[in-house]
């Protein structure tokens, strides 16, 4: 079920499947697959409730996607394959496949932007940082409040980078930030 989704990943990203272990494309390749079902189902992208599982796992499936140095959007372009793996046996995802993709893309684009500047405010935050390292709180509200970088988001790359942050730092100006 996923080797086609795969086999576009890497035709759209001209990254071959064993790039960084695989791990991209599996992630993108699952992620799409989830949210196809869900939009079809009427679930939309949002801050609350299952909309915000939605959102979430399509940021995450767009931070592996630049990994594999996609800039622009192109999970939208995923849609067709999971659709020509599992449309016959769930037609409302072949019925509904234009919308899909307008929904997604439209995420897209409007992550696109937040994950740049983010994106280029934690490089500068974590430079001269060394493994093991901690991140202020201060420094993740930041981006959190300043550049719309999702929490979530940075505490993932920092796991990846070996870093840690320091949340109660953090939840301290959440709560200073709520209260003004």
């Amino acid at each position: 079920l996923f080797i086609s989704i795969i086999e576009e990943i890497e035709k759209l990203t001209g990254k071959t499947y064993q790039f960084k272990d695989g791990v991209p494309h599996r992630v993108i390749a699952d992620h799409i697959r989830m949210l196809v079902f869900s939009i079809a189902d009427g679930a939309m992208p949002s801050n609350e409730g299952r909309g915000y599982v939605l959102r979430r796992v399509l940021r995450r499936a767009a931070r592996f996607g630049r990994i594999l140095k996609m800039h622009d959007p192109f999970i939208y372009k995923l849609v067709d394959s999971v659709c020509q793996i599992m449309g016959d046996v769930f037609v409302e995802i072949k019925n509904k496949q234009k919308h899909i993709e307008k929904v997604i893309k439209s995420e897209e684009l409007s992550f696109n932007e937040t994950l740049d500047r983010g994106l280029e405010v934690y490089e500068k935050i974590t430079k001269n940082l060394s493994e093991g390292d901690v991140i202020s709180g201060e420094k993740v509200i930041k981006l959190y409040d300043t550049y719309g970088f999702p929490l979530d988001l940075t505490e993932l790359m920092a796991r990846d980078d070996d870093l840690t942050i320091e949340i109660e730092e953090f939840n301290y100006y959440m709560d200073q930030q709520k209260n003004r």
